[in-house]
């Protein structure tokens, strides 16, 4: 039994959606957590008719007996609902952290819901799952149903020169973000294309903050500090919920007074995060991108959200 361990939903369902179109599958839902538990509720894993997963529902304890479950689920075409903990349905698999969870156990689900899932999280926008949506025969098998609010990936999008932007980028997408680099000179478009990270030539005029929503962070890592200035105030004007740009305590005292003679309040200014990073300074790019990602990630908001 092999299985890809992710707590990102779009993965999960793509995986499924792969799975549904060359055989059976099962979708397992995480619905309530009592106590401690190592995942949240609205928590997704798919299993393929091979026993194969993508997914994790806790640390290790659980995955073989829902794997387990859910090949039975596609062989009775019944959905179930089980209990692992304490209280739960077998007493011999129990959590070590002493809680316990439910899960749903849905076979061959639905591939229009399959197809409106991850268009809407593909689009980047909001996807709401009622579990009643996925048991349309028979929805009380959901009761106490909870409705769960899936929000699209974290996406990064990076503006700058040098070694540094590509070492972000490189943790931010083995870290699972959607990552966008703006760069000024085409070598280096090429070279991240060529590493199979999205990357485009910008210039100051050029740059469109449109795309940046509120589950985007944005970070200028300049060294050209002038350059960086008309990026900022359009990254101002976004709805981006991280902004950070590199360089000195010194640099960015006068990156807000430029920003400040543009009609920039102080409000807007406090979005700027400079100097960028948890821990400073760090001049090693490597280190400098593991400080800026773990900024980023104290900053954002909950990918999965009960309602």
């Amino acid at each position: 039994m092999n299985g890809q361990i992710t707590s990102d939903p779009l993965s999960v369902l793509e995986y499924l959606a792969t799975a549904r179109n060359t055989g059976s599958c099962a979708l397992v839902v995480l619905v309530s957590v009592e106590g401690p538990a190592s995942r949240s509720p609205g928590t997704l894993m798919a299993v393929r008719d091979n026993g194969e997963y993508v997914g994790s529902l806790s640390n290790g304890c659980l995955e073989s007996d829902v794997v387990s479950q859910a090949l039975e689920t596609m062989a009775t075409h019944q959905v179930k609902r089980i209990r692992y903990g304490a209280g739960g349905d077998y007493l011999d698999i129990q959590l070590p952290c002493g809680g316990s969870v439910d899960l749903m156990i849905i076979p061959n689900p639905s591939p229009t819901w399959l197809d409106r899932a991850m268009t809407c999280l593909h689009n980047r926008n909001r996807f709401d799952l009622d579990l009643r949506d996925l048991l349309p025969e028979n929805p009380a098998l959901a009761e106490p149903y909870t409705r769960i609010q899936y929000q699209p990936r974290l996406q990064l999008a990076i503006c700058g020169r040098g070694t540094e932007p590509m070492a972000l980028a490189h943790l931010a997408q083995s870290s699972g973000f959607d990552v966008k680099v703006y760069l000024p000179g085409s070598e280096e478009v090429a070279r991240l294309a060529a590493q199979g990270i999205a990357a485009e030539i910008i210039s100051p005029t050029a740059f469109d903050g449109a795309s940046l929503d509120n589950r985007t962070a944005f970070v200028a890592m300049f060294h050209d500090h002038d350059y960086e200035i008309p990026i900022l105030a359009k990254a101002l004007a976004s709805n981006a919920f991280y902004i950070g740009a590199m360089g000195s305590h010194r640099t960015h005292e006068a990156r807000l007074a430029a920003l400040r003679n543009l009609g920039h309040n102080t409000a807007e200014l406090n979005r700027i995060h400079g100097p960028i990073g948890l821990v400073g300074p760090m001049k090693d790019p490597q280190r400098l991108a593991i400080s800026v990602l773990a900024e980023i990630l104290g900053e954002e908001s909950p990918q999965i959200q009960t309602v």
